[in-house]
């Protein structure tokens, strides 16, 4: 559930900063009766993410190709950290032009005239991030139950609703850099733990090696089979006893993204 509602939370927060800032540009121009459109593309796109969730969902879990089976789930999940990796760091770098950007791309669907020029701004804007979402949660929580999911998504999308709304109303003033880069640091360690698992299920056909294949136990400290080992597993992709291969792509993956998100913006990026 924790899992879910982080990824939630943050990939919904992004969403309902999106449309914020679409509804406040049109509220300014006096056009707020342009806001179903929005609405309309926003829930097509939110539509469409749970159809493609369902989809994956059913073809792992109904595959009984065992071996096919394990392939799809480790590409699943590299897919999803490339995905994810890809996206923090780009919303990091584009923060500051996001806002401008997406108010020049609404008068320019108010200036074509078309009925349904907003609503494909506001589908594309959404499902970008309505995918990313589906991506992540379906491989960071295939042991979870249904429930357990769907009721980490709904709070984690029910605050990201709240967060909006305020920026929408602007009647507060809220640390958004604080709270993303907190949420991008939790996310990319869990998507360290995604990959690890990823190349785990690879390992377990023979196509990625072991290396060594036992670098340290601490069942006897944190078994994976007790109730706090388990959620640091599904969290944080802790393992009690992980080979070599898993050490070090953890870590070099957590190393990478961390510098790569925390690298100052030039002055050439920032002018783009």
């Amino acid at each position: 559930m924790f899992t879910a509602f982080v990824i939630s939370l943050r990939e919904g927060a992004e969403i309902a900063i999106i449309l914020a800032v679409i509804m406040a540009y049109l509220r300014k121009l006096e056009q707020s009766g342009e806001n179903k459109r929005v609405w309309f593309g926003a829930g097509a796109a939110v539509l469409l993410s749970i159809l493609s969730g369902v989809v994956i969902n059913a073809l792992i879990g109904e595959n009984n190709a065992q071996g096919f089976q394990v392939i799809l789930e480790g590409s699943l999940k590299i897919l999803a950290v490339i995905l994810l990796t890809y996206m923090t760091i780009w919303m990091k770098r584009q923060s500051a032009e996001a806002a401008s950007s997406l108010q020049v791309r609404v008068q320019k669907a108010l200036d074509s005239g078309s009925v349904w020029a907003l609503a494909i701004l506001a589908f594309v804007s959404v499902i970008r991030e309505g995918i990313e979402t589906v991506l992540f949660i379906v491989s960071a929580t295939e042991k979870a139950s249904t429930l357990s999911i769907a009721g980490g998504v709904v709070l984690g999308f029910g605050l990201a609703s709240i967060i909006g709304y305020v920026l929408y109303r602007g009647t507060h003033r809220l640390q958004l850099k604080t709270f993303f880069n907190a949420m991008s640091v939790l996310l990319m360690i869990m998507a360290a733990g995604l990959l690890s698992g990823g190349i785990h299920e690879f390992q377990e056909i023979g196509i990625i090696p072991e290396g060594i294949e036992h670098i340290w136990n601490t069942q006897a400290i944190l078994s994976q089979a007790s109730l706090v080992g388990g959620l640091m597993k599904a969290i944080f992709g802790y393992r009690e006893s992980p080979n070599l291969v898993e050490v070090i792509s953890y870590t070099a993956y957590l190393l990478g993204a961390f510098l790569l998100y925390f690298k100052p913006v030039s002055r050439r990026v920032e002018q783009a």
